[in-house]
């Protein structure tokens, strides 16, 4: 069975596969996408993970609704982010060079930047993190291995 999560933030739906949610959250009407998104106008994701599995399957939950931007590091994801600017970034905590959690604290020092909310998406299911992410303004917090 295939299970499917919706995260909201503001006029912001993501849907992403196996992960359990109350669907009736969000209506869906025929030609648009979730929360009532048209398919032309697309938020954007920028999903940051050093694994291209993670990232393949992320693009692959999400690319039939939203703009998906990939980046397998940190550098890489605020290089892009000056660029342009993402409505949402799902960023893994592990990852060499900057961690994610690193990543955070720079985000947050750019007023530019500042405002886009992150959701950690890790293998560490661990109290300490959890809570760590909460201190550190994540959004959500989603726990690998995921189908």
């Amino acid at each position: 069975m295939k299970l499917t999560a919706i995260w909201l933030y503001s006029d912001m739906a993501i849907c992403a596969s196996a992960f359990i949610c109350p669907a009736d959250r969000v209506s869906r009407k025929a030609g648009e996408g979730w929360g009532g998104l048209s398919m032309a106008n697309k938020k954007t994701i920028l999903a940051v993970d050093d694994s291209s599995q993670s990232l393949e399957m992320i693009h692959s939950a999400l690319g039939k609704e939203f703009s998906v931007r990939l980046a397998k590091s940190a550098s890489l994801a605020l290089s892009a982010l000056e660029r342009a600017k993402a409505d949402l970034i799902l960023l893994d905590i592990e990852m060499p060079g900057i961690t994610g959690f690193d990543t955070m604290g720079l985000l947050e020092k750019n007023p530019a930047l500042a405002g886009i909310p992150v959701i950690f998406v890790t293998s560490r299911a661990t109290e300490a993190f959890v809570v760590e992410a909460a201190r550190r303004g994540a959004k959500d917090y989603i726990v690998k291995p995921y189908d």
